[in-house]
């Protein structure tokens, strides 16, 4: 068998090294080229593409008195209709809830609503994770739903007009539209592309921005006759790939909001509400605290999750449309229209 020389295997480890480090280059500059096209990745619906035209600066603003898009107060103001808000009890709370599916046949809703023989409690979807809002809106640059729009607000009035207690639930952090008009108002991943959770864009709740759209839909919904603004799954998400600057952890900044929130209405005659908040959520006051998607055989432990609660028998509603007895003794909202299957 031919011996390789000294000379040639010389060459050869040279030769490996070489191949070594070019290749070692060339992964590193994929992996830099993967980090950079990350904040172009757009996701919908139908999956995710590249867009290379949308704006990915970090330092988007919102002026103040802007006309163009969103254009959000630092000062909300509402009529203050309850003097002694401190007086008020929390009220029990039985009827029905209207959600977004439902919604895509509002003829059969407002049938629905019309056929109610005595006015109760109707708590009603009406903005959606996309962030679309569904009933006419005056908020700048929002998108409404594609659905009749004309007969959701026939809804509306004829539950304000009716005596029933209406009651509107709206994603919180869920936003995608929003997130996409104002990205430094979203949370991001390190690379600085936006974070989708349950196939939606999130906001940033340590924004002020945030905080200032949320104080503007809650007044506009309270003016509609609304008398209770439920924000629906009010969380940080534990995603660990969420990059965001805070010396507050994200259940204080959570606790921020929520208090921000309560304060800011605290004088007037809205309640706001929370949805499907962290089990440790602490309450007090007349507010009350929405869970959806619980079992018959997960009430006792949603209970106990919730022991935080102020007033725990009033301030707990359950949604379902289960007939399990073990919902009997809690407050329950039950929906309005059966759904097929």
């Amino acid at each position: 068998m031919r011996s390789i020389s000294y000379r040639t295997k010389t060459r050869m480890r040279k030769g490996m090294k070489i191949f070594l480090a070019v290749a070692a280059i060339l992964l590193l500059g994929m992996i830099l080229f993967a980090v950079y096209l990350e904040r172009f990745i757009v996701y919908t619906p139908e999956g995710a593409h590249l867009d290379f035209d949308r704006n990915t600066s970090r330092d988007v603003t919102v002026p103040a008195g802007s006309t163009e898009k969103t254009s959000l107060p630092t000062d909300v103001t509402i009529e203050f209709a309850d003097p002694d808000p401190n007086g008020r009890e929390t009220e029990r709370v039985s009827g029905y809830y209207i959600d977004l599916e439902m919604l895509q046949d509002p003829e059969t809703v407002l049938e629905a609503v019309q056929e109610l023989s005595s006015p109760c409690t109707v708590l009603i979807d009406l903005k959606g994770g996309n962030g679309s809002f569904y009933y006419t809106t005056a908020i700048d640059g929002a998108r409404q739903a594609a659905i009749d729009i004309e007969t959701v607000d026939a809804v509306i009035s004829y539950l304000r007009s009716h005596g029933f207690t209406m009651v509107a639930r709206i994603r919180t952090f869920q936003d995608t539209h929003f997130a996409e008009e104002h990205i430094n108002c979203a949370l991001r991943k390190s690379g600085g592309s936006l974070w989708v959770g349950n196939g939606f864009y999130w906001l940033d709740p340590d924004n002020p921005t945030v905080v200032a759209y949320l104080k503007q839909i809650a007044r506009e919904l309270a003016e509609k006759g609304f008398k209770e603004i439920v924000l629906d799954d009010f969380r940080f998400p534990s995603a660990t790939q969420i990059v965001y600057n805070s010396e507050k952890s994200r259940a204080e900044l959570i606790a921020g909001v929520a208090e921000e929130m309560l304060n800011f209405f605290a004088s007037s005659n809205i309640t706001i509400s929370f949805g499907n908040p962290a089990a440790d959520f602490a309450l007090t006051g007349s507010s009350h605290v929405y869970v959806s998607g619980v079992t018959g055989s997960g009430v006792s432990a949603t209970v106990k999750g919730y022991a935080l609660l102020d007033d725990l028998e009033n301030q707990l509603i359950f949604l379902t449309g289960s007939k399990d007895r073990r919902f009997e003794d809690y407050q329950v909202l039950r929906p309005l229209v059966s759904k097929a299957g």
